[in-house]
């Protein structure tokens, strides 16, 4: 009895020895289905991309050339405003009185330079005499005219078409001469200001194509040309700015507003592109594809540039004819075998 019981557990052994090699026999003998794409050159244009600000072609600061206090403040910030519209003014009841007054004056020395004239006329009336009345008419027509122009300057215009930047007043305010009261931006083109890193600024060309895409505008794309670029790096964050120019017809580019600058950029090389899914990342962050070499799954280094709209540009690491891996790839091992359908 002990005897053929022995004799079971050997044939069991036996079998299970036998079933796990047939088993890796089978592992070893399995071929992967798996989709390729030949490796071809080709020449693209990829683009850079940065954050940018819009800003105003200029601003202006405004004031008032008189003291006074504010009577009446027309305009918010941010309000778009046109050439000759009334922003501000200041209370003209003093002005008035004083150009009442320089009024009263002047018609008081003009009768009396008429009564002066007819006895110089007639000789009745001594040269220096004569001369006094005349410097009198002079001086009235002088303060005259500057009361009249302290009544025209108690209000403030815009000087040109544009958009309130800042308002530095309110309502009882005392003003003086000079002090800014109004920042009015210009804004018939804006440019558009972005940091590019140091690495980078080589790569900017002056009159280079860019696009815009303004978010707050419901991603409107707007073209435009590169048209300054600094030569000092911010002592901070070590990074350059540049400038786009944009025409602003419309005005509906407001300053302040965020967006997104992409930048073209040819390459004079061919160059080969993977799509996105086909570039692994291996556990220690470098990138790596799939090969069919020889009928098995190789994988293979590449070194990674960047996006486009066709896939991921790859600088290093594959040869034109090469066979990548698109589909199937997460099922191979390294040498499994796979065929490509």
């Amino acid at each position: 009895m002990k005897y053929t019981q022995k004799i079971t557990c050997i044939i069991l052994f036996l079998l299970i020895i036998a079933c796990s090699e047939n088993k890796k026999g089978d592992t070893f003998k399995k071929v992967v289905p798996v989709k390729t794409v030949e490796i071809k050159s080709t020449t693209e244009t990829t683009s850079r991309n940065y954050v940018g600000v819009v800003e105003e072609e200029s601003a202006s600061a405004l004031s008032f050339s008189i003291s006074g206090n504010v009577h009446n403040v027309y305009v918010a910030e941010g309000q778009k405003v046109n050439k000759g519209m009334l922003l501000a003014q200041v209370s003209a009841e003093n002005l008035q009185s004083t150009y009442d007054a320089a009024q009263a004056t002047l018609k008081q020395a003009e009768d009396a330079m008429v009564r002066m004239q007819m006895l110089y006329d007639s000789q009745s009336l001594p040269e220096i005499k004569y001369i006094e009345a005349k410097t009198k008419l002079e001086q009235a027509k002088s303060s005259a005219r500057i009361a009249e122009k302290n009544i025209s300057e108690s209000k403030l215009y815009a000087p040109f078409d544009g958009i309130i930047g800042k308002r530095l007043i309110d309502i009882g305010e005392n003003v003086i001469p000079g002090k800014p009261v109004f920042t009015l931006l210009k804004i018939n083109s804006v440019k558009v200001k972005f940091s590019v890193s140091e690495n980078e600024i080589s790569n900017i060309d002056k009159q280079g194509e860019a696009t815009i895409i303004v978010t707050a505008l419901g991603n409107k794309q707007f073209k435009g040309l590169v048209t300054e670029k600094n030569i000092t790096a911010n002592n901070v964050t070590h990074t350059y700015d540049a400038k786009i120019k944009l025409e602003n017809g419309s005005g509906e580019l407001i300053p302040g507003m965020v967006c997104r600058v992409m930048l073209k950029k040819n390459h004079d090389d061919k160059i080969f592109v993977l799509p996105n899914n086909s570039v692994l990342v291996s556990h220690d962050g470098s990138h790596f594809v799939w090969l069919v070499k020889n009928g098995c799954a190789t994988a293979t280094a590449v070194q990674v540039g960047e996006l486009t709209d066709s896939g991921v540009t790859i600088e290093n690491g594959i040869n034109a004819g090469d066979r990548v891996i698109v589909e199937g790839y997460h099922k191979v091992s390294e040498g499994m075998k796979v065929t490509e359908i």
